[in-house]
């Protein structure tokens, strides 16, 4: 929704309530001023998404149109079609996001859209026993959406392939850095991805989830290269030692698919660059789960194309000219790569540098003021001065931005890797080595890879909670969340199309067709209301759980049963209450009138709360006197006599 849109409907709605819920009875739009608020609605949309087709530009409308159906409620029809229209509202919620807080969401909006028909439908119900109806109800559908979540084919495609309209919001790494665009990331939570290790994990001061690759620098950014995904990258000597891991991400609408360095191969559904990044195909929408064979040693000796390295030593004409004398030193004073890019380690630490979220402001030529001024950065700030510096020195460099890192969930089996773990290093080429990896960071503040962000950043002044490692009952709480979040993309969302045919097969259901599937569902929704109400009542059997207008009329019972008036089991409410009435005469108004309500309540549809406690306190006090002494019942007398008689020989006793 448009924020103005957004906006001027919650005001205006504001204002309906204020109505109905105070019935002030004040000013309700007419036909023309519903006009008015139609056209300016569709107008902001129109402004706000470019084009009338579209899925944001869909629900936009709906929602408009949902809106403006309040000021026409004028029958029971028109709340029911609102309800029906909110229900179809709440499904394209999914379209922008299927995670387990939005399914929450759901329910939660479902079951109030339930209680909203069930007022309606019985306005005169008390509330509590309308909530009651409203979860048994919603309780009922559970199983039965089980059943269509297991029977309903997956498409191997998604049935909505428009792409979304809207610019999107996202949060996560991109194609460009510049200074002070990781170190905003840093104090962001959310969850990029998670990774389950199918070998033993190496150590975390080594995990360095690879993503996008930065060739190119523009004024004071740093850029990705558009480099041929048709060229493959080039093919290693050898492999070395492996880690093999399942990678579930989440949508973030970019193709960067991460992995440990370096990757052997993409994954169905990705490709890999020249300089091995790993791209999807298709934009990361929704969740996927890939697996990955990463060696650290990938990089030995592979090929160094020209083309590679004419990129690889690119800057910018002018700028920065301290930086170049610096680096131009370094290239007259040391004879081999190694030791120029020793030398740019050594400069870090000898001058002190500090490791901070908060760095100062840079003006223009930002490396010098870095490297000469302030000397305070974040991770973004001393990869891109130093492979500034190892450019101007002839050795070819370029900036690989991702994840270092993660937080082992001691709750699962597996690491999260969230937006504060977001980093930037080096690669530089070595002639004998190929691209290894150099962090300057590391050399700064080595607690930042060894430890974890948490630690490197722990007395920085108004950091988020959540960075917070001193706050051991949030970080608990969200290990559960994460546990629980990460099932929930496992077991629902990666229910796919290939596990759905596993599951058929597993059941001996190889190969369904469309119509063994349609009769399926019948049958299964056929039936489900049969086996409800049969387990509804076991279960009722087996609890011995009772009506409460049953328990008070057993009440009642025993009270005439210790005056000496029990009641025969097959005599209902109304004739026990003409018997006791006539043994009881001096409470016989008083008996008949409890009999009369235990009846009419006991079958009554809508059992009002003010009955049900007025005959509690009828029953509460009621007294019986007792029989008089010498008075018989003549009902238990005749039936003390037919229980006497002798047993019938033709009848087998």
């Amino acid at each position: 929704m448009p924020p103005a849109l957004s906006v001027g409907c919650l005001v205006v709605g504001l204002y309906w309530l204020w109505n109905v819920l105070g019935n002030h009875q004040r000013w309700f739009p007419g036909s023309y001023v519903q006009l008015f608020f139609l056209a300016t609605s569709l107008l902001t949309i129109r402004i706000t998404y470019g084009q009338w087709l579209g899925r944001e530009t869909a629900t936009a409308f709906l929602v408009t149109l949902a809106f403006l159906k309040m000021f026409e409620l004028r029958r029971e029809r028109d709340l029911f079609v609102l309800v029906l229209l909110g229900y179809f509202l709440l499904i394209t919620q999914f379209f922008q996001s299927q995670s387990l807080l939005q399914t929450f969401y759901a329910i939660a909006t479902a079951t109030v859209s339930t209680l909203v028909l069930v007022l309606n439908h019985r306005s005169e119900t008390p509330l509590k026993i309308c909530w009651h109806q409203t979860g048994k109800t919603i309780l009922q559908a559970l199983p039965l959406t089980g059943i269509f979540f297991l029977l309903l084919p997956r498409l191997h495609a998604p049935l909505w392939t428009s792409p979304a309209t809207a610019k999107q919001t996202i949060t996560g790494l991109s194609e460009s850095m510049q200074p002070g665009s990781i170190s905003q990331l840093i104090l962001s939570s959310k969850v990029v991805f998670r990774v389950r290790f199918l070998t033993p994990p190496p150590s975390p001061a080594t995990m360095y989830w690879r993503g996008p690759v930065l060739w190119q620098l523009r004024g004071e950014t740093w850029h990705s290269l558009a480099v041929p995904l048709s060229h493959p990258p080039p093919r290693p000597k050898h492999f070395g030692p492996g880690w093999i891991h399942e990678v579930t991400m989440e949508p973030n609408s970019l193709r960067y698919m991460f992995a440990l360095e370096f990757p052997q191969a993409a994954p169905p559904g990705g490709q890999l660059s020249r300089d091995r990044q790993m791209v999807s195909l298709e934009p990361i929408d929704t969740a996927i789960r890939y697996t990955v064979i990463s060696h650290p040693d990938f990089s030995k000796k592979p090929s160094f194309l020209e083309l590679d390295k004419s990129w690889a030593l690119a800057l910018p004409g002018s700028g920065n000219a301290r930086a170049r004398r610096l680096a131009q030193t370094w290239r007259e004073t040391f004879s081999h790569p190694e030791a120029i890019v020793r030398a740019g380690l050594d400069y870090f630490v000898a001058n002190a540098f500090v490791y901070t979220l908060s760095p100062p402001l840079l003006a223009h030529d930002s490396i010098d003021g870095f490297l000469f001024d302030t000397r305070k950065g974040f991770c973004e700030h001393y990869a891109g001065a130093f492979t500034f510096l190892m450019r101007s020195a002839g050795v070819p460099a370029r900036i690989v931005t991702g994840y270092q890192g993660g937080t082992l969930n001691p709750l699962g089996d597996h690491l999260t890797v969230r937006n504060s773990d977001a980093h930037a290093w080096t690669e530089a080429w070595l002639p004998d080595q190929g691209w290894v990896r150099i962090d300057p960071t590391a050399v700064v503040s080595p607690s930042r890879v060894e430890t974890g962000i948490q630690e490197a950043i722990a007395r920085e002044p108004g950091i988020p909670p959540s960075l917070n490692p001193k706050n051991g009952l949030l970080q608990q709480w969200r290990n559960v969340w994460d546990l629980a979040d990460h099932r929930w993309n496992q077991i629902v969302l990666g229910f796919d199309a290939e596990k759905q045919m596993a599951f058929w097969s597993y059941l001996g259901w190889s190969q369904p067709e469309s119509w063994e599937l349609v009769v399926a569902l019948l049958l299964a929704t056929a039936a489900f209301p049969f086996i409800f109400s049969l387990l509804a009542r076991v279960v009722k059997s087996a609890s011995g759980s009772k009506d409460v207008t049953e328990v008070m009329y057993q009440k009642f019972c025993r009270k005439l049963a210790r005056a000496g008036v029990a009641r025969f089991p097959w005599e209902g409410a109304l004739t026990f209450g003409e018997r006791a009435g006539s043994l009881l005469p001096q409470n016989r108004t008083e008996i008949l009138l409890i009999a009369k309500n235990c009846s009419e309540l006991r079958y009554e549809k809508n059992t009002s709360p003010d009955k049900i406690h007025a005959l509690d306190r009828r029953i509460r006090a009621f007294k019986p006197q007792g029989k008089q002494p010498g008075e018989r019942d003549p009902l238990r007398a005749k039936t003390k006599t037919l229980e006497a008689l002798p047993p019938n020989p033709r009848r087998g006793g």
